[in-house]
C-alpha cells in the first residue's frame, strides 16, 4: 500500500476519528482515569485529533482545487476524486484553513459534550475505543481491496472500454482503485454516531447514516467515479463490519444499548 492511500481518509471516516479523539481528550481532561493515564490520553488525543485535522483539511482542499481545474479545463469533475490528487492552494492558506476548522469543530463537540456526566462520559469512552476499531477496520479492508482489485474507474476507460472489468475480476496491484467505493464506505460509518445517542434518538441516526451512505453512494455514481457495483458493495461491506462491531460492543460493553 502506498503511502498516498494509507494517509486518505475520505473525509467523513476523519471527521468521526476526530470526534472520538475529542471524547478521549474531555474524558482524561474530567478526570475519568487516573492521572498517570490522564495527561497521556490528553495530550495524545489533542496531538492526533490535530494530524487527524490536518489530513481532512488537506484531502478537502486537494479535491477542491482539483475540481475548480477541472471545471475550468473543461475535463470530468470526477477527476478531482480519483486517488492522485492534490492541492495547489498556498501554504498559508491551508494552515489557516486547518486551525479554524480544528477551533470550531473542537468547540461544536465540547458544547455537545459539557453536561454530561461523569458516568456518560465512561459509556462514551468505551464505545469511542470501538468505534475507532471499526473506522481503522473498514478504512484498512477498503484500501486494501482497491489495491488488489485494480479496477479502473469509469473517466478512465477509453473509448473502446477495454480496461472495463466486472467487479468480481481481481486485477491486482496496477494503481486503479475504483473498487470499492472509499467515499460510500466513510458516509456509512456514520452509522456508528447512533451508538453515542440514547435509544429514543438511536433509530433516526441509524436510519439517517443508512441513507447518507445510499445518497454518497449515489453521487458517485453520477459523477462518474465509481460504477454502482462499486458503491454497493462497498455500503453493504462497511454494514457487515458496524454490524459485527456493534454485536461485539454488547457483549463487552454493559451499558453498550
Amino acid at each position: 500500500m502506498s503511502k498516498e492511500n494509507q494517509k486518505k481518509q475520505f473525509g467523513i471516516s476523519a471527521i468521526i476519528c476526530i470526534i472520538l479523539l475529542a471524547i478521549a481528550m474531555t474524558y482524561a481532561w474530567r478526570g475519568g482515569c487516573e492521572r498517570l493515564l490522564a495527561g497521556p490520553l490528553f495530550i495524545g488525543g489533542l496531538a492526533l485529533s490535530l494530524w487527524q485535522s490536518k489530513q481532512y483539511v488537506n484531502e478537502f482542499l486537494g479535491y477542491l482545487y482539483s475540481a475548480q481545474t477541472n471545471l475550468k479545463n473543461g475535463t470530468a469533475i470526477a477527476m478531482a476524486n480519483s486517488d492522485s490528487a492534490t492541492g495547489g492552494y498556498a501554504s498559508s492558506t491551508i494552515m489557516i484553513v486547518w486551525l479554524l476548522f480544528f477551533i470550531i469543530f473542537t468547540l461544536l463537540v465540547q458544547w455537545w459534550l459539557k453536561n454530561k456526566t461523569t458516568k456518560q462520559l465512561t459509556r462514551y469512552m468505551k464505545i469511542a475505543v470501538l468505534a475507532s476499531l471499526t473506522v481503522w477496520f473498514a478504512l484498512e479492508v477498503n484500501l486494501t481491496l482497491k489495491d488488489l482489485w485494480g479496477r479502473y474507474r469509469p473517466y478512465e476507460l477509453t473509448s473502446g472500454n477495454h480496461e472495463f472489468t466486472n467487479w468480481l475480476t481481481i486485477n491486482g496491484v496496477n494503481g486503479h482503485k475504483s473498487f470499492p467505493s472509499g467515499h460510500t464506505m466513510a458516509a456509512t460509518l456514520c452509522i456508528v454516531f447512533s451508538w453515542f445517542v440514547s435509544k429514543v434518538k438511536r433509530k433516526g441516526f441509524f436510519i439517517g447514516g443508512i441513507i447518507y451512505g445510499v445518497l454518497i453512494g449515489l453521487s458517485r455514481v453520477i459523477v462518474g467515479a465509481h460504477f454502482f457495483s462499486d458503491v454497493t458493495f462497498s455500503f453493504f461491506l462497511t454494514a457487515l463490519i458496524i454490524f459485527v462491531m456493534n454485536g461485539l460492543g454488547k457483549k463487552l460493553i454493559r451499558d453498550f444499548c
